[in-house]
């Protein structure tokens, strides 16, 4: 218990570095939609990494990025990465 309160310490910490100091409130829920067979699966996104690679349950395509994206979650998600919705630029 106490790691994981640790843990949210520091990802608080990070995002309010990430904003200058201002607490913003970040959304790490988004729903992927698989491109090739319009499959939608919630996934919680990382907040200390970039997912460049994601597989869908159904087909198995693996999903990359698309050009200008940093991440699968701002191609193919509903929400985009925590940095890009701290407007600190992308995570890769």
């Amino acid at each position: 218990m106490r790691s994981q309160r640790r843990d949210f310490r520091c990802r608080l910490t990070i995002l309010c570095c990430a904003t200058g100091g201002k607490m913003s409130e970040v959304q790490l829920h988004s729903e992927i939609t698989c491109p090739h067979c319009g499959h939608k699966k919630t996934e919680t996104m990382p907040t200390d990494a970039c997912q460049w690679f994601y597989e869908c349950e159904r087909c198995h395509s693996l999903l990359e990025p698309r050009p200008g994206d940093c991440c699968v979650f701002c191609s193919y998600g509903s929400v985009p990465c925590p940095p890009v919705q701290l407007e600190s630029g992308c995570c890769g």
